[in-house]
């Protein structure tokens, strides 16, 4: 029986404010600076992104990186008077297509690439790959073991992304539906210009509405 749109980006958002709070090894999110968005995938194929997280600010935290003739500015940007320093954008039909357990793991991995310091970076290593560490088993190692801890912690089973696919969730509600966010980018400048602006941010009422 179709009950109405199934918004998935509010799911997801609500489930990280619930790993934050019950995972120690998420503890130092402030879910409340995430945002949450969607995008349509090229193609219905399995293989590709199923989601990605994006830093707000430059390594370190720093909002402005500063060459010999110019500099990037990050903007700033605010919902509700707080400021956002991460957006994750899900793939769909993608991201729901994989099976139940991956996309747990999917949002915990997006969540893992999170500066432990908050600060608007992404986690980083020494090494080579910069960003999942000179071994790739050992960062997906640690988020399946932060994910087994999440299926623990939390009554997964009242989340209905995690329990249908894409087409499972179009019969059940009609429409799986999220935010659509612009992609952000710092601004280019002249190293004396002044401080950015606040940049722009969707309202809730733009979304992105997919049908199966």
């Amino acid at each position: 029986m179709v009950q109405g749109s199934y918004n998935l980006t509010d799911e997801v958002a609500y489930l990280t404010h619930l790993l934050a709070q019950r995972v120690a090894d998420l503890a130092h999110i402030q879910p409340g600076r995430i945002l949450h968005g969607v995008s349509q995938a090229r193609s219905r194929s399995r293989y590709g992104v199923y989601a990605q997280c994006h830093a707000l600010r430059f390594k370190g935290g720093a909002r402005e990186l500063e060459s010999r003739h110019w500099k990037f500015v990050w903007p700033e940007i605010r919902v509700r008077g707080v400021e956002i320093l991460y957006y994750i954008t899900y793939f769909l039909p993608r991201f729901l297509d994989q099976p139940p357990p991956d996309r747990l793991r999917t949002l915990v991995h997006e969540l893992y690439h999170i500066s432990p310091k908050f600060n608007g970076d992404l986690r980083r290593f020494g090494g080579r790959n910069e960003f999942h560490g000179s071994a790739q088993d050992d960062f997906d190692g640690e988020v399946d073991r932060i994910a087994r801890k999440a299926e623990r912690e939390i009554d997964l089973a009242r989340f209905h992304f995690l329990q249908h696919d894409f087409e499972g969730l179009t019969r059940r509600f009609g429409a799986v539906v999220g935010n659509r966010l612009k992609r952000f980018a710092p601004r280019r400048v002249k190293p004396d210009s002044l401080r950015a602006a606040p940049a722009p941010v969707p309202s809730g009422s733009q979304r992105l509405l997919l049908f199966g």
